[in-house]
């Protein structure tokens, strides 16, 4: 991303599209197929502290303190969350921070819950909840589309935007739309409110200037400017002074736009 300081001499559309795969890499929603009628979120609304230990989950989970985010584990059934819902946190980490942390940040959930697999399925070994043959091919795709429409990416030019993404990476833009917010994004058990808090503690561990346009998705599905601030508080105390001082930079400039 470019730093105001240092104007960008380049053209527009090259900018986006180049600007559009930083985006896409961390999870940044976009619109690369024709969106569908958004699904129903039908759960109760999300508590505040329930969506504050979401977040220093996925702030300790992305800097790698895993013993810290094994106490939020611990914790987590007081401030609200079901082991399910931990569970899924954990899932919805992987787009953002690869699988060695997301599977570090798991064994840590097992060791608080570690007869969680077990009695999810009834004493049988654990199976995938949506396995890949059955929903990769058209669910994946047709739910991705949904959650990009209900987080609010589109509106005039976003065919041209599109575009730009496919000429720039054709795969990038397939997984996005398949893979983090069709498999991860559209599973049960998270609203997105919630799958939003966990991007935005991930974001503020990574100081990641995309963090702005969570911050504007998570407005989308039922947010406020009050939540994001309790936030970026709640997780001061696990990411670094930097980190903290670069994400208020980011949702201020966001908020002037």
């Amino acid at each position: 991303m470019q730093n105001k300081a240092q104007p960008t001499r380049k053209p527009r559309a090259l900018f986006w599209a180049q600007t559009a795969v930083l985006f896409c890499v961390l999870g940044v929603p976009f619109l690369t197929a024709q969106a569908t009628e958004p699904q129903p979120q039908e759960t109760l609304a999300p508590t505040r502290p329930a969506l504050v230990m979401l977040a220093k989950i996925a702030a300790a989970g992305a800097s790698g303190q895993f013993e810290v985010a094994e106490q939020f584990f611990a914790q987590g059934k007081e401030a609200g969350l079901s082991p399910l819902q931990m569970y899924e946190a954990v899932l919805n980490l992987l787009p953002y921070i690869g699988y060695p942390r997301t599977l570090s940040t798991m064994s840590r959930f097992q060791k608080v819950y570690p007869q969680y697999i077990r009695e999810r399925s009834a004493g049988k070994d654990p199976q995938p909840t949506e396995p890949w043959r059955e929903y990769a091919v058209e669910e994946w795709g047709k739910r991705g589309a949904q959650v990009q429409q209900q987080l609010g990416v589109g509106g005039p030019g976003r065919e041209e935007f599109a575009r730009q993404i496919m000429l720039l990476s054709p795969e990038l833009a397939d997984w996005v739309r398949y893979d983090d917010f069709g498999r991860v994004f559209g599973r049960a058990g998270l609203v997105l409110l919630e799958r939003e808090a966990i991007v935005i503690g991930v974001l503020i561990a990574q100081a990641a200037p995309q963090l702005a346009t969570h911050y504007r998705a998570m407005l989308r599905v039922g947010g406020s400017d009050e939540l994001m601030d309790t936030l970026l508080e709640a997780v001061s105390g696990i990411v670094g002074e930097p980190a903290i001082a670069a994400s208020r930079r980011y949702i201020a400039e966001a908020r002037t736009q």
